[in-house]
């Protein structure tokens, strides 16, 4: 199952969507008009196996318009056959850093980002039973929420990077193409996977840049279409200016999770 958009398809302007792509929540806002709002940048593409095993989830942010964004997706899934191989494989943890950098370096695409006006964050998150792989550009925002973890004040996988893009800026033009990635356990019970773009954070006068709002906002026992439309109408109560999207779902993680030798 595959789901895409872009904001220049539909702005979502002064509206709140949330939506559901078998258990993958999609919260999207395009910005107050009365705030100057007029465009919406953002772009998503999600994936998952038909049996729910793994979920793919590629979260954009783009700059100036949303013609890079439409172009990373437009080729993922012109590279959707492949793809699906890499994703359904036995060592697809260890092939996906592989995978997506030579995807964005290679000459052929490259080529197609200097016809695009502007350039985008792009960050791209694959679960698949109790781990997590996630890939990084720009300022796009990654978290995995769980209650081992919040209370160390631990909430984000990626740390986000205000001079990275795809597109006509294009890190992967440099000799050493600068980008983030990692992998993470989930925690034993339900976590809950969080991806967002800079709207979100700026908004409502930064609210949601604190780590435990959005924690708060979102781990507790409403539904998570619930939690989506509180935080949308949150910013657009505040008249935010840029538009704000959010993908989220969670995962019942039966598996027990490491814990220090001396707590067995």
């Amino acid at each position: 199952m595959s789901y895409s958009w872009v904001g220049s398809r539909y702005m979502f302007l002064d509206e709140i969507s949330v939506s559901e792509q078998k258990g993958i929540h999609i919260g999207r806002y395009g910005g107050h008009t009365l705030s100057g709002a007029n465009k919406n940048e953002d772009g998503l593409m999600v994936l998952q196996s038909e049996t729910g095993q793994w979920k793919l989830a590629i979260l954009m942010d783009a700059h100036q318009t949303a013609e890079s964004a439409t172009l990373v997706i437009d080729y993922l899934l012109s590279q959707q056959e492949e793809l699906n191989r890499v994703l359904n494989s036995s060592d697809t943890f260890e092939r996906l850093d592989y995978y997506f950098n030579g995807l964005f370096s290679s000459r052929a695409f490259r080529e197609a980002c200097q016809t695009v006006q502007g350039e985008t964050a792009c960050l791209i998150v694959y679960q698949r039973d109790q781990y997590i792989w996630w890939f990084s550009v720009g300022d796009c925002a990654a978290y995995l929420l769980h209650p081992e973890l919040s209370k160390w004040d631990q909430y984000m996988l990626n740390q986000r990077q205000f001079y990275e893009w795809i597109g006509k800026v294009n890190t992967f033009d440099l000799p050493v193409p600068c980008y983030s990635s990692g992998r993470r356990e989930l925690r034993s019970g339900r976590n809950m996977i969080v991806m967002l773009t800079d709207g979100v954070l700026d908004g409502a006068e930064g609210f949601y840049n604190t780590p435990s709002h959005l924690y708060q906002a979102l781990y507790n026992d409403n539904s998570m279409s619930h939690n989506l439309h509180h935080i949308l109408n949150h910013l657009h109560t505040h008249q935010a200016y840029d538009s704000a999207t959010l993908i989220c779902w969670e995962v019942d993680n039966a598996c027990e999770a490491a814990i220090p030798s001396d707590m067995k």
